[in-house]
Protein backbone atom coordinates (compact mmCIF):
# COMPACT_ATOMS: atom_id res chain seq x y z
CA UNK A 1 0.00 0.00 0.00
CA UNK A 2 1.39 3.42 -0.95
CA UNK A 3 1.45 6.32 1.45
CA UNK A 4 -0.96 9.21 0.76
CA UNK A 5 0.54 12.40 -0.68
CA UNK A 6 1.32 14.77 2.19
CA UNK A 7 0.26 18.39 2.17
CA UNK A 8 3.09 20.86 1.38
CA UNK A 9 1.78 23.28 4.03
CA UNK A 10 4.55 24.59 6.33
CA UNK A 11 2.24 26.70 8.54
CA UNK A 12 3.10 29.94 6.73
CA UNK A 13 -0.45 30.37 5.44
CA UNK A 14 -0.52 33.76 3.79
CA UNK A 15 -1.80 34.53 0.30
CA UNK A 16 0.49 36.97 -1.45
CA UNK A 17 -1.57 39.54 -3.39
CA UNK A 18 1.27 40.12 -5.85
CA UNK A 19 1.77 36.47 -6.84
CA UNK A 20 -1.67 35.07 -5.87
CA UNK A 21 0.24 32.18 -4.28
CA UNK A 22 0.63 31.11 -0.68
CA UNK A 23 3.98 32.41 0.63
CA UNK A 24 4.56 29.08 2.38
CA UNK A 25 3.61 26.35 -0.12
CA UNK A 26 3.33 28.26 -3.45
CA UNK A 27 -0.17 26.88 -4.15
CA UNK A 28 -3.08 28.92 -5.48
CA UNK A 29 -6.16 29.42 -3.32
CA UNK A 30 -8.07 26.89 -5.48
CA UNK A 31 -5.32 24.29 -5.05
CA UNK A 32 -5.36 24.79 -1.29
CA UNK A 33 -9.16 24.70 -1.05
CA UNK A 34 -9.40 21.57 -3.21
CA UNK A 35 -6.52 19.66 -1.61
CA UNK A 36 -8.62 17.48 0.71
CA UNK A 37 -10.88 16.38 -2.16
CA UNK A 38 -8.06 15.68 -4.64
CA UNK A 39 -6.90 12.13 -5.29
CA UNK A 40 -3.17 11.34 -5.10
CA UNK A 41 -2.66 11.94 -8.83
CA UNK A 42 -4.21 15.41 -8.58
CA UNK A 43 -2.14 16.17 -5.47
CA UNK A 44 1.07 15.16 -7.24
CA UNK A 45 0.11 17.42 -10.14
CA UNK A 46 -0.36 20.36 -7.75
CA UNK A 47 3.01 19.64 -6.08
CA UNK A 48 4.67 19.52 -9.49
CA UNK A 49 3.10 22.84 -10.52
CA UNK A 50 4.06 24.49 -7.22
CA UNK A 51 7.66 23.30 -7.54
CA UNK A 52 7.97 24.91 -10.99
CA UNK A 53 6.66 28.31 -9.97
CA UNK A 54 9.35 30.98 -9.93
CA UNK A 55 10.27 31.12 -6.26
CA UNK A 56 13.67 30.84 -4.66
CA UNK A 57 13.27 31.67 -0.97
CA UNK A 58 10.72 30.49 1.57
CA UNK A 59 9.17 32.75 4.21
CA UNK A 60 10.28 31.38 7.58
CA UNK A 61 13.66 30.20 6.26
CA UNK A 62 16.35 30.60 8.93
CA UNK A 63 20.12 30.75 8.88
CA UNK A 64 22.62 30.75 11.74
CA UNK A 65 26.37 30.91 12.28
CA UNK A 66 28.80 31.27 15.19
CA UNK A 67 31.79 33.60 15.43
CA UNK A 68 34.55 33.54 18.04
CA UNK A 69 36.53 36.75 18.60
CA UNK A 70 40.02 36.19 20.05
CA UNK A 71 42.30 39.26 20.39
CA UNK A 72 44.15 38.69 17.09
CA UNK A 73 40.84 38.57 15.19
CA UNK A 74 39.71 41.92 16.64
CA UNK A 75 43.06 43.59 15.95
CA UNK A 76 43.49 42.24 12.42
CA UNK A 77 39.93 43.04 11.35
CA UNK A 78 40.20 46.62 12.64
CA UNK A 79 43.50 46.99 10.78
CA UNK A 80 41.97 45.56 7.60
CA UNK A 81 39.12 48.10 7.61
CA UNK A 82 41.46 50.94 8.71
CA UNK A 83 39.64 51.46 12.04
CA UNK A 84 42.41 52.99 14.16
CA UNK A 85 40.43 53.32 17.40
CA UNK A 86 42.83 52.12 20.15
CA UNK A 87 39.93 50.19 21.76
CA UNK A 88 40.49 47.63 18.98
CA UNK A 89 44.33 47.58 19.03
CA UNK A 90 45.83 48.64 22.36
CA UNK A 91 45.30 46.16 25.21
CA UNK A 92 46.38 48.57 27.99
CA UNK A 93 44.26 51.42 26.63
CA UNK A 94 41.20 49.15 26.26
CA UNK A 95 41.63 47.64 29.75
CA UNK A 96 41.63 51.15 31.26
CA UNK A 97 38.45 52.06 29.37
CA UNK A 98 34.86 51.61 30.55
CA UNK A 99 34.83 48.29 28.64
CA UNK A 100 37.75 46.73 30.55
CA UNK A 101 39.06 44.90 27.49
CA UNK A 102 39.51 45.13 23.75
CA UNK A 103 36.24 45.52 21.87
CA UNK A 104 35.51 44.69 18.25
CA UNK A 105 35.01 47.41 15.69
CA UNK A 106 31.28 47.71 15.03
CA UNK A 107 32.01 46.78 11.43
CA UNK A 108 33.25 43.32 12.47
CA UNK A 109 30.06 41.66 13.78
CA UNK A 110 28.10 43.59 11.15
CA UNK A 111 30.23 42.31 8.28
CA UNK A 112 30.08 38.74 9.56
CA UNK A 113 26.30 38.97 10.01
CA UNK A 114 25.89 40.18 6.43
CA UNK A 115 28.22 37.43 5.23
CA UNK A 116 25.92 34.80 6.76
CA UNK A 117 23.30 35.76 4.15
CA UNK A 118 25.73 35.67 1.24
CA UNK A 119 27.13 32.31 2.31
CA UNK A 120 23.73 30.74 2.92
CA UNK A 121 21.98 31.82 -0.28
CA UNK A 122 24.99 31.43 -2.59
CA UNK A 123 24.93 27.69 -1.85
CA UNK A 124 21.92 27.35 -4.18
CA UNK A 125 21.22 30.78 -5.73
CA UNK A 126 22.69 34.19 -6.53
CA UNK A 127 22.11 36.68 -3.68
CA UNK A 128 22.65 40.42 -3.88
CA UNK A 129 22.30 42.79 -0.92
CA UNK A 130 20.15 45.86 -1.50
CA UNK A 131 19.64 47.48 1.91
CA UNK A 132 20.73 46.81 5.49
CA UNK A 133 19.63 48.44 8.73
CA UNK A 134 22.02 47.84 11.62
CA UNK A 135 21.72 48.79 15.28
CA UNK A 136 24.73 48.25 17.55
CA UNK A 137 23.18 47.48 20.94
CA UNK A 138 26.15 46.46 23.10
CA UNK A 139 29.93 46.35 22.75
CA UNK A 140 31.39 43.08 21.50
CA UNK A 141 34.31 42.21 23.75
CA UNK A 142 37.43 40.18 23.21
CA UNK A 143 36.80 36.40 23.43
CA UNK A 144 33.04 36.80 22.96
CA UNK A 145 31.34 33.99 21.07
CA UNK A 146 28.60 35.37 18.87
CA UNK A 147 25.50 33.58 17.62
CA UNK A 148 24.32 35.24 14.41
CA UNK A 149 20.78 34.61 13.15
CA UNK A 150 18.55 35.67 10.26
CA UNK A 151 14.86 34.96 9.59
CA UNK A 152 13.11 35.48 6.23
CA UNK A 153 9.99 37.54 7.01
CA UNK A 154 8.83 38.16 3.43
CA UNK A 155 9.74 36.90 -0.02
CA UNK A 156 8.03 37.42 -3.33
CA UNK A 157 8.99 37.02 -6.96
CA UNK A 158 9.92 40.29 -8.66
CA UNK A 159 10.12 39.83 -12.41
CA UNK A 160 12.12 43.04 -12.99
CA UNK A 161 14.88 41.64 -10.74
CA UNK A 162 14.51 38.08 -12.06
CA UNK A 163 14.43 36.81 -8.49
CA UNK A 164 12.79 36.91 -5.09
CA UNK A 165 12.78 40.22 -3.25
CA UNK A 166 13.49 39.10 0.32
CA UNK A 167 13.13 40.87 3.68
CA UNK A 168 14.86 39.50 6.77
CA UNK A 169 15.25 40.24 10.47
CA UNK A 170 18.61 39.50 12.05
CA UNK A 171 20.29 39.52 15.44
CA UNK A 172 23.60 38.77 17.09
CA UNK A 173 23.77 37.43 20.65
CA UNK A 174 26.86 36.97 22.78
CA UNK A 175 27.58 33.86 24.85
CA UNK A 176 25.57 35.34 27.74
CA UNK A 177 22.48 35.58 25.55
CA UNK A 178 22.72 39.38 25.40
CA UNK A 179 21.74 41.07 22.15
CA UNK A 180 24.71 42.94 20.68
CA UNK A 181 23.37 43.73 17.18
CA UNK A 182 19.91 43.86 15.61
CA UNK A 183 19.45 44.11 11.87
CA UNK A 184 17.04 44.19 8.97
CA UNK A 185 17.89 43.41 5.36
CA UNK A 186 16.38 43.58 1.92
CA UNK A 187 18.10 41.41 -0.65
CA UNK A 188 17.33 39.89 -4.03
CA UNK A 189 17.92 36.17 -4.44
CA UNK A 190 18.05 35.04 -8.06
CA UNK A 191 17.93 31.47 -9.35
CA UNK A 192 21.29 30.19 -10.45
CA UNK A 193 21.55 30.18 -14.24
CA UNK A 194 22.61 26.94 -15.89
CA UNK A 195 26.05 27.20 -17.43
CA UNK A 196 26.15 26.86 -21.21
Amino acid sequence: MTEAVASPCIDVCRMNPRTELCDGCFRTIDEIAGWSSFDDTQKRTVLDLASKRPRVVRVGERMEATLELPPDSIKSFATLVNDQNPLHHDDAYAEASRFGSLIASGTQPTAHLMAVLATHFSAYAQPLGLEFGIKLVRAVKVNDVLAMRWLVTDAHWKASLDGDLVKLDGEVLNQLGETVVTATATIVVMPRKARA
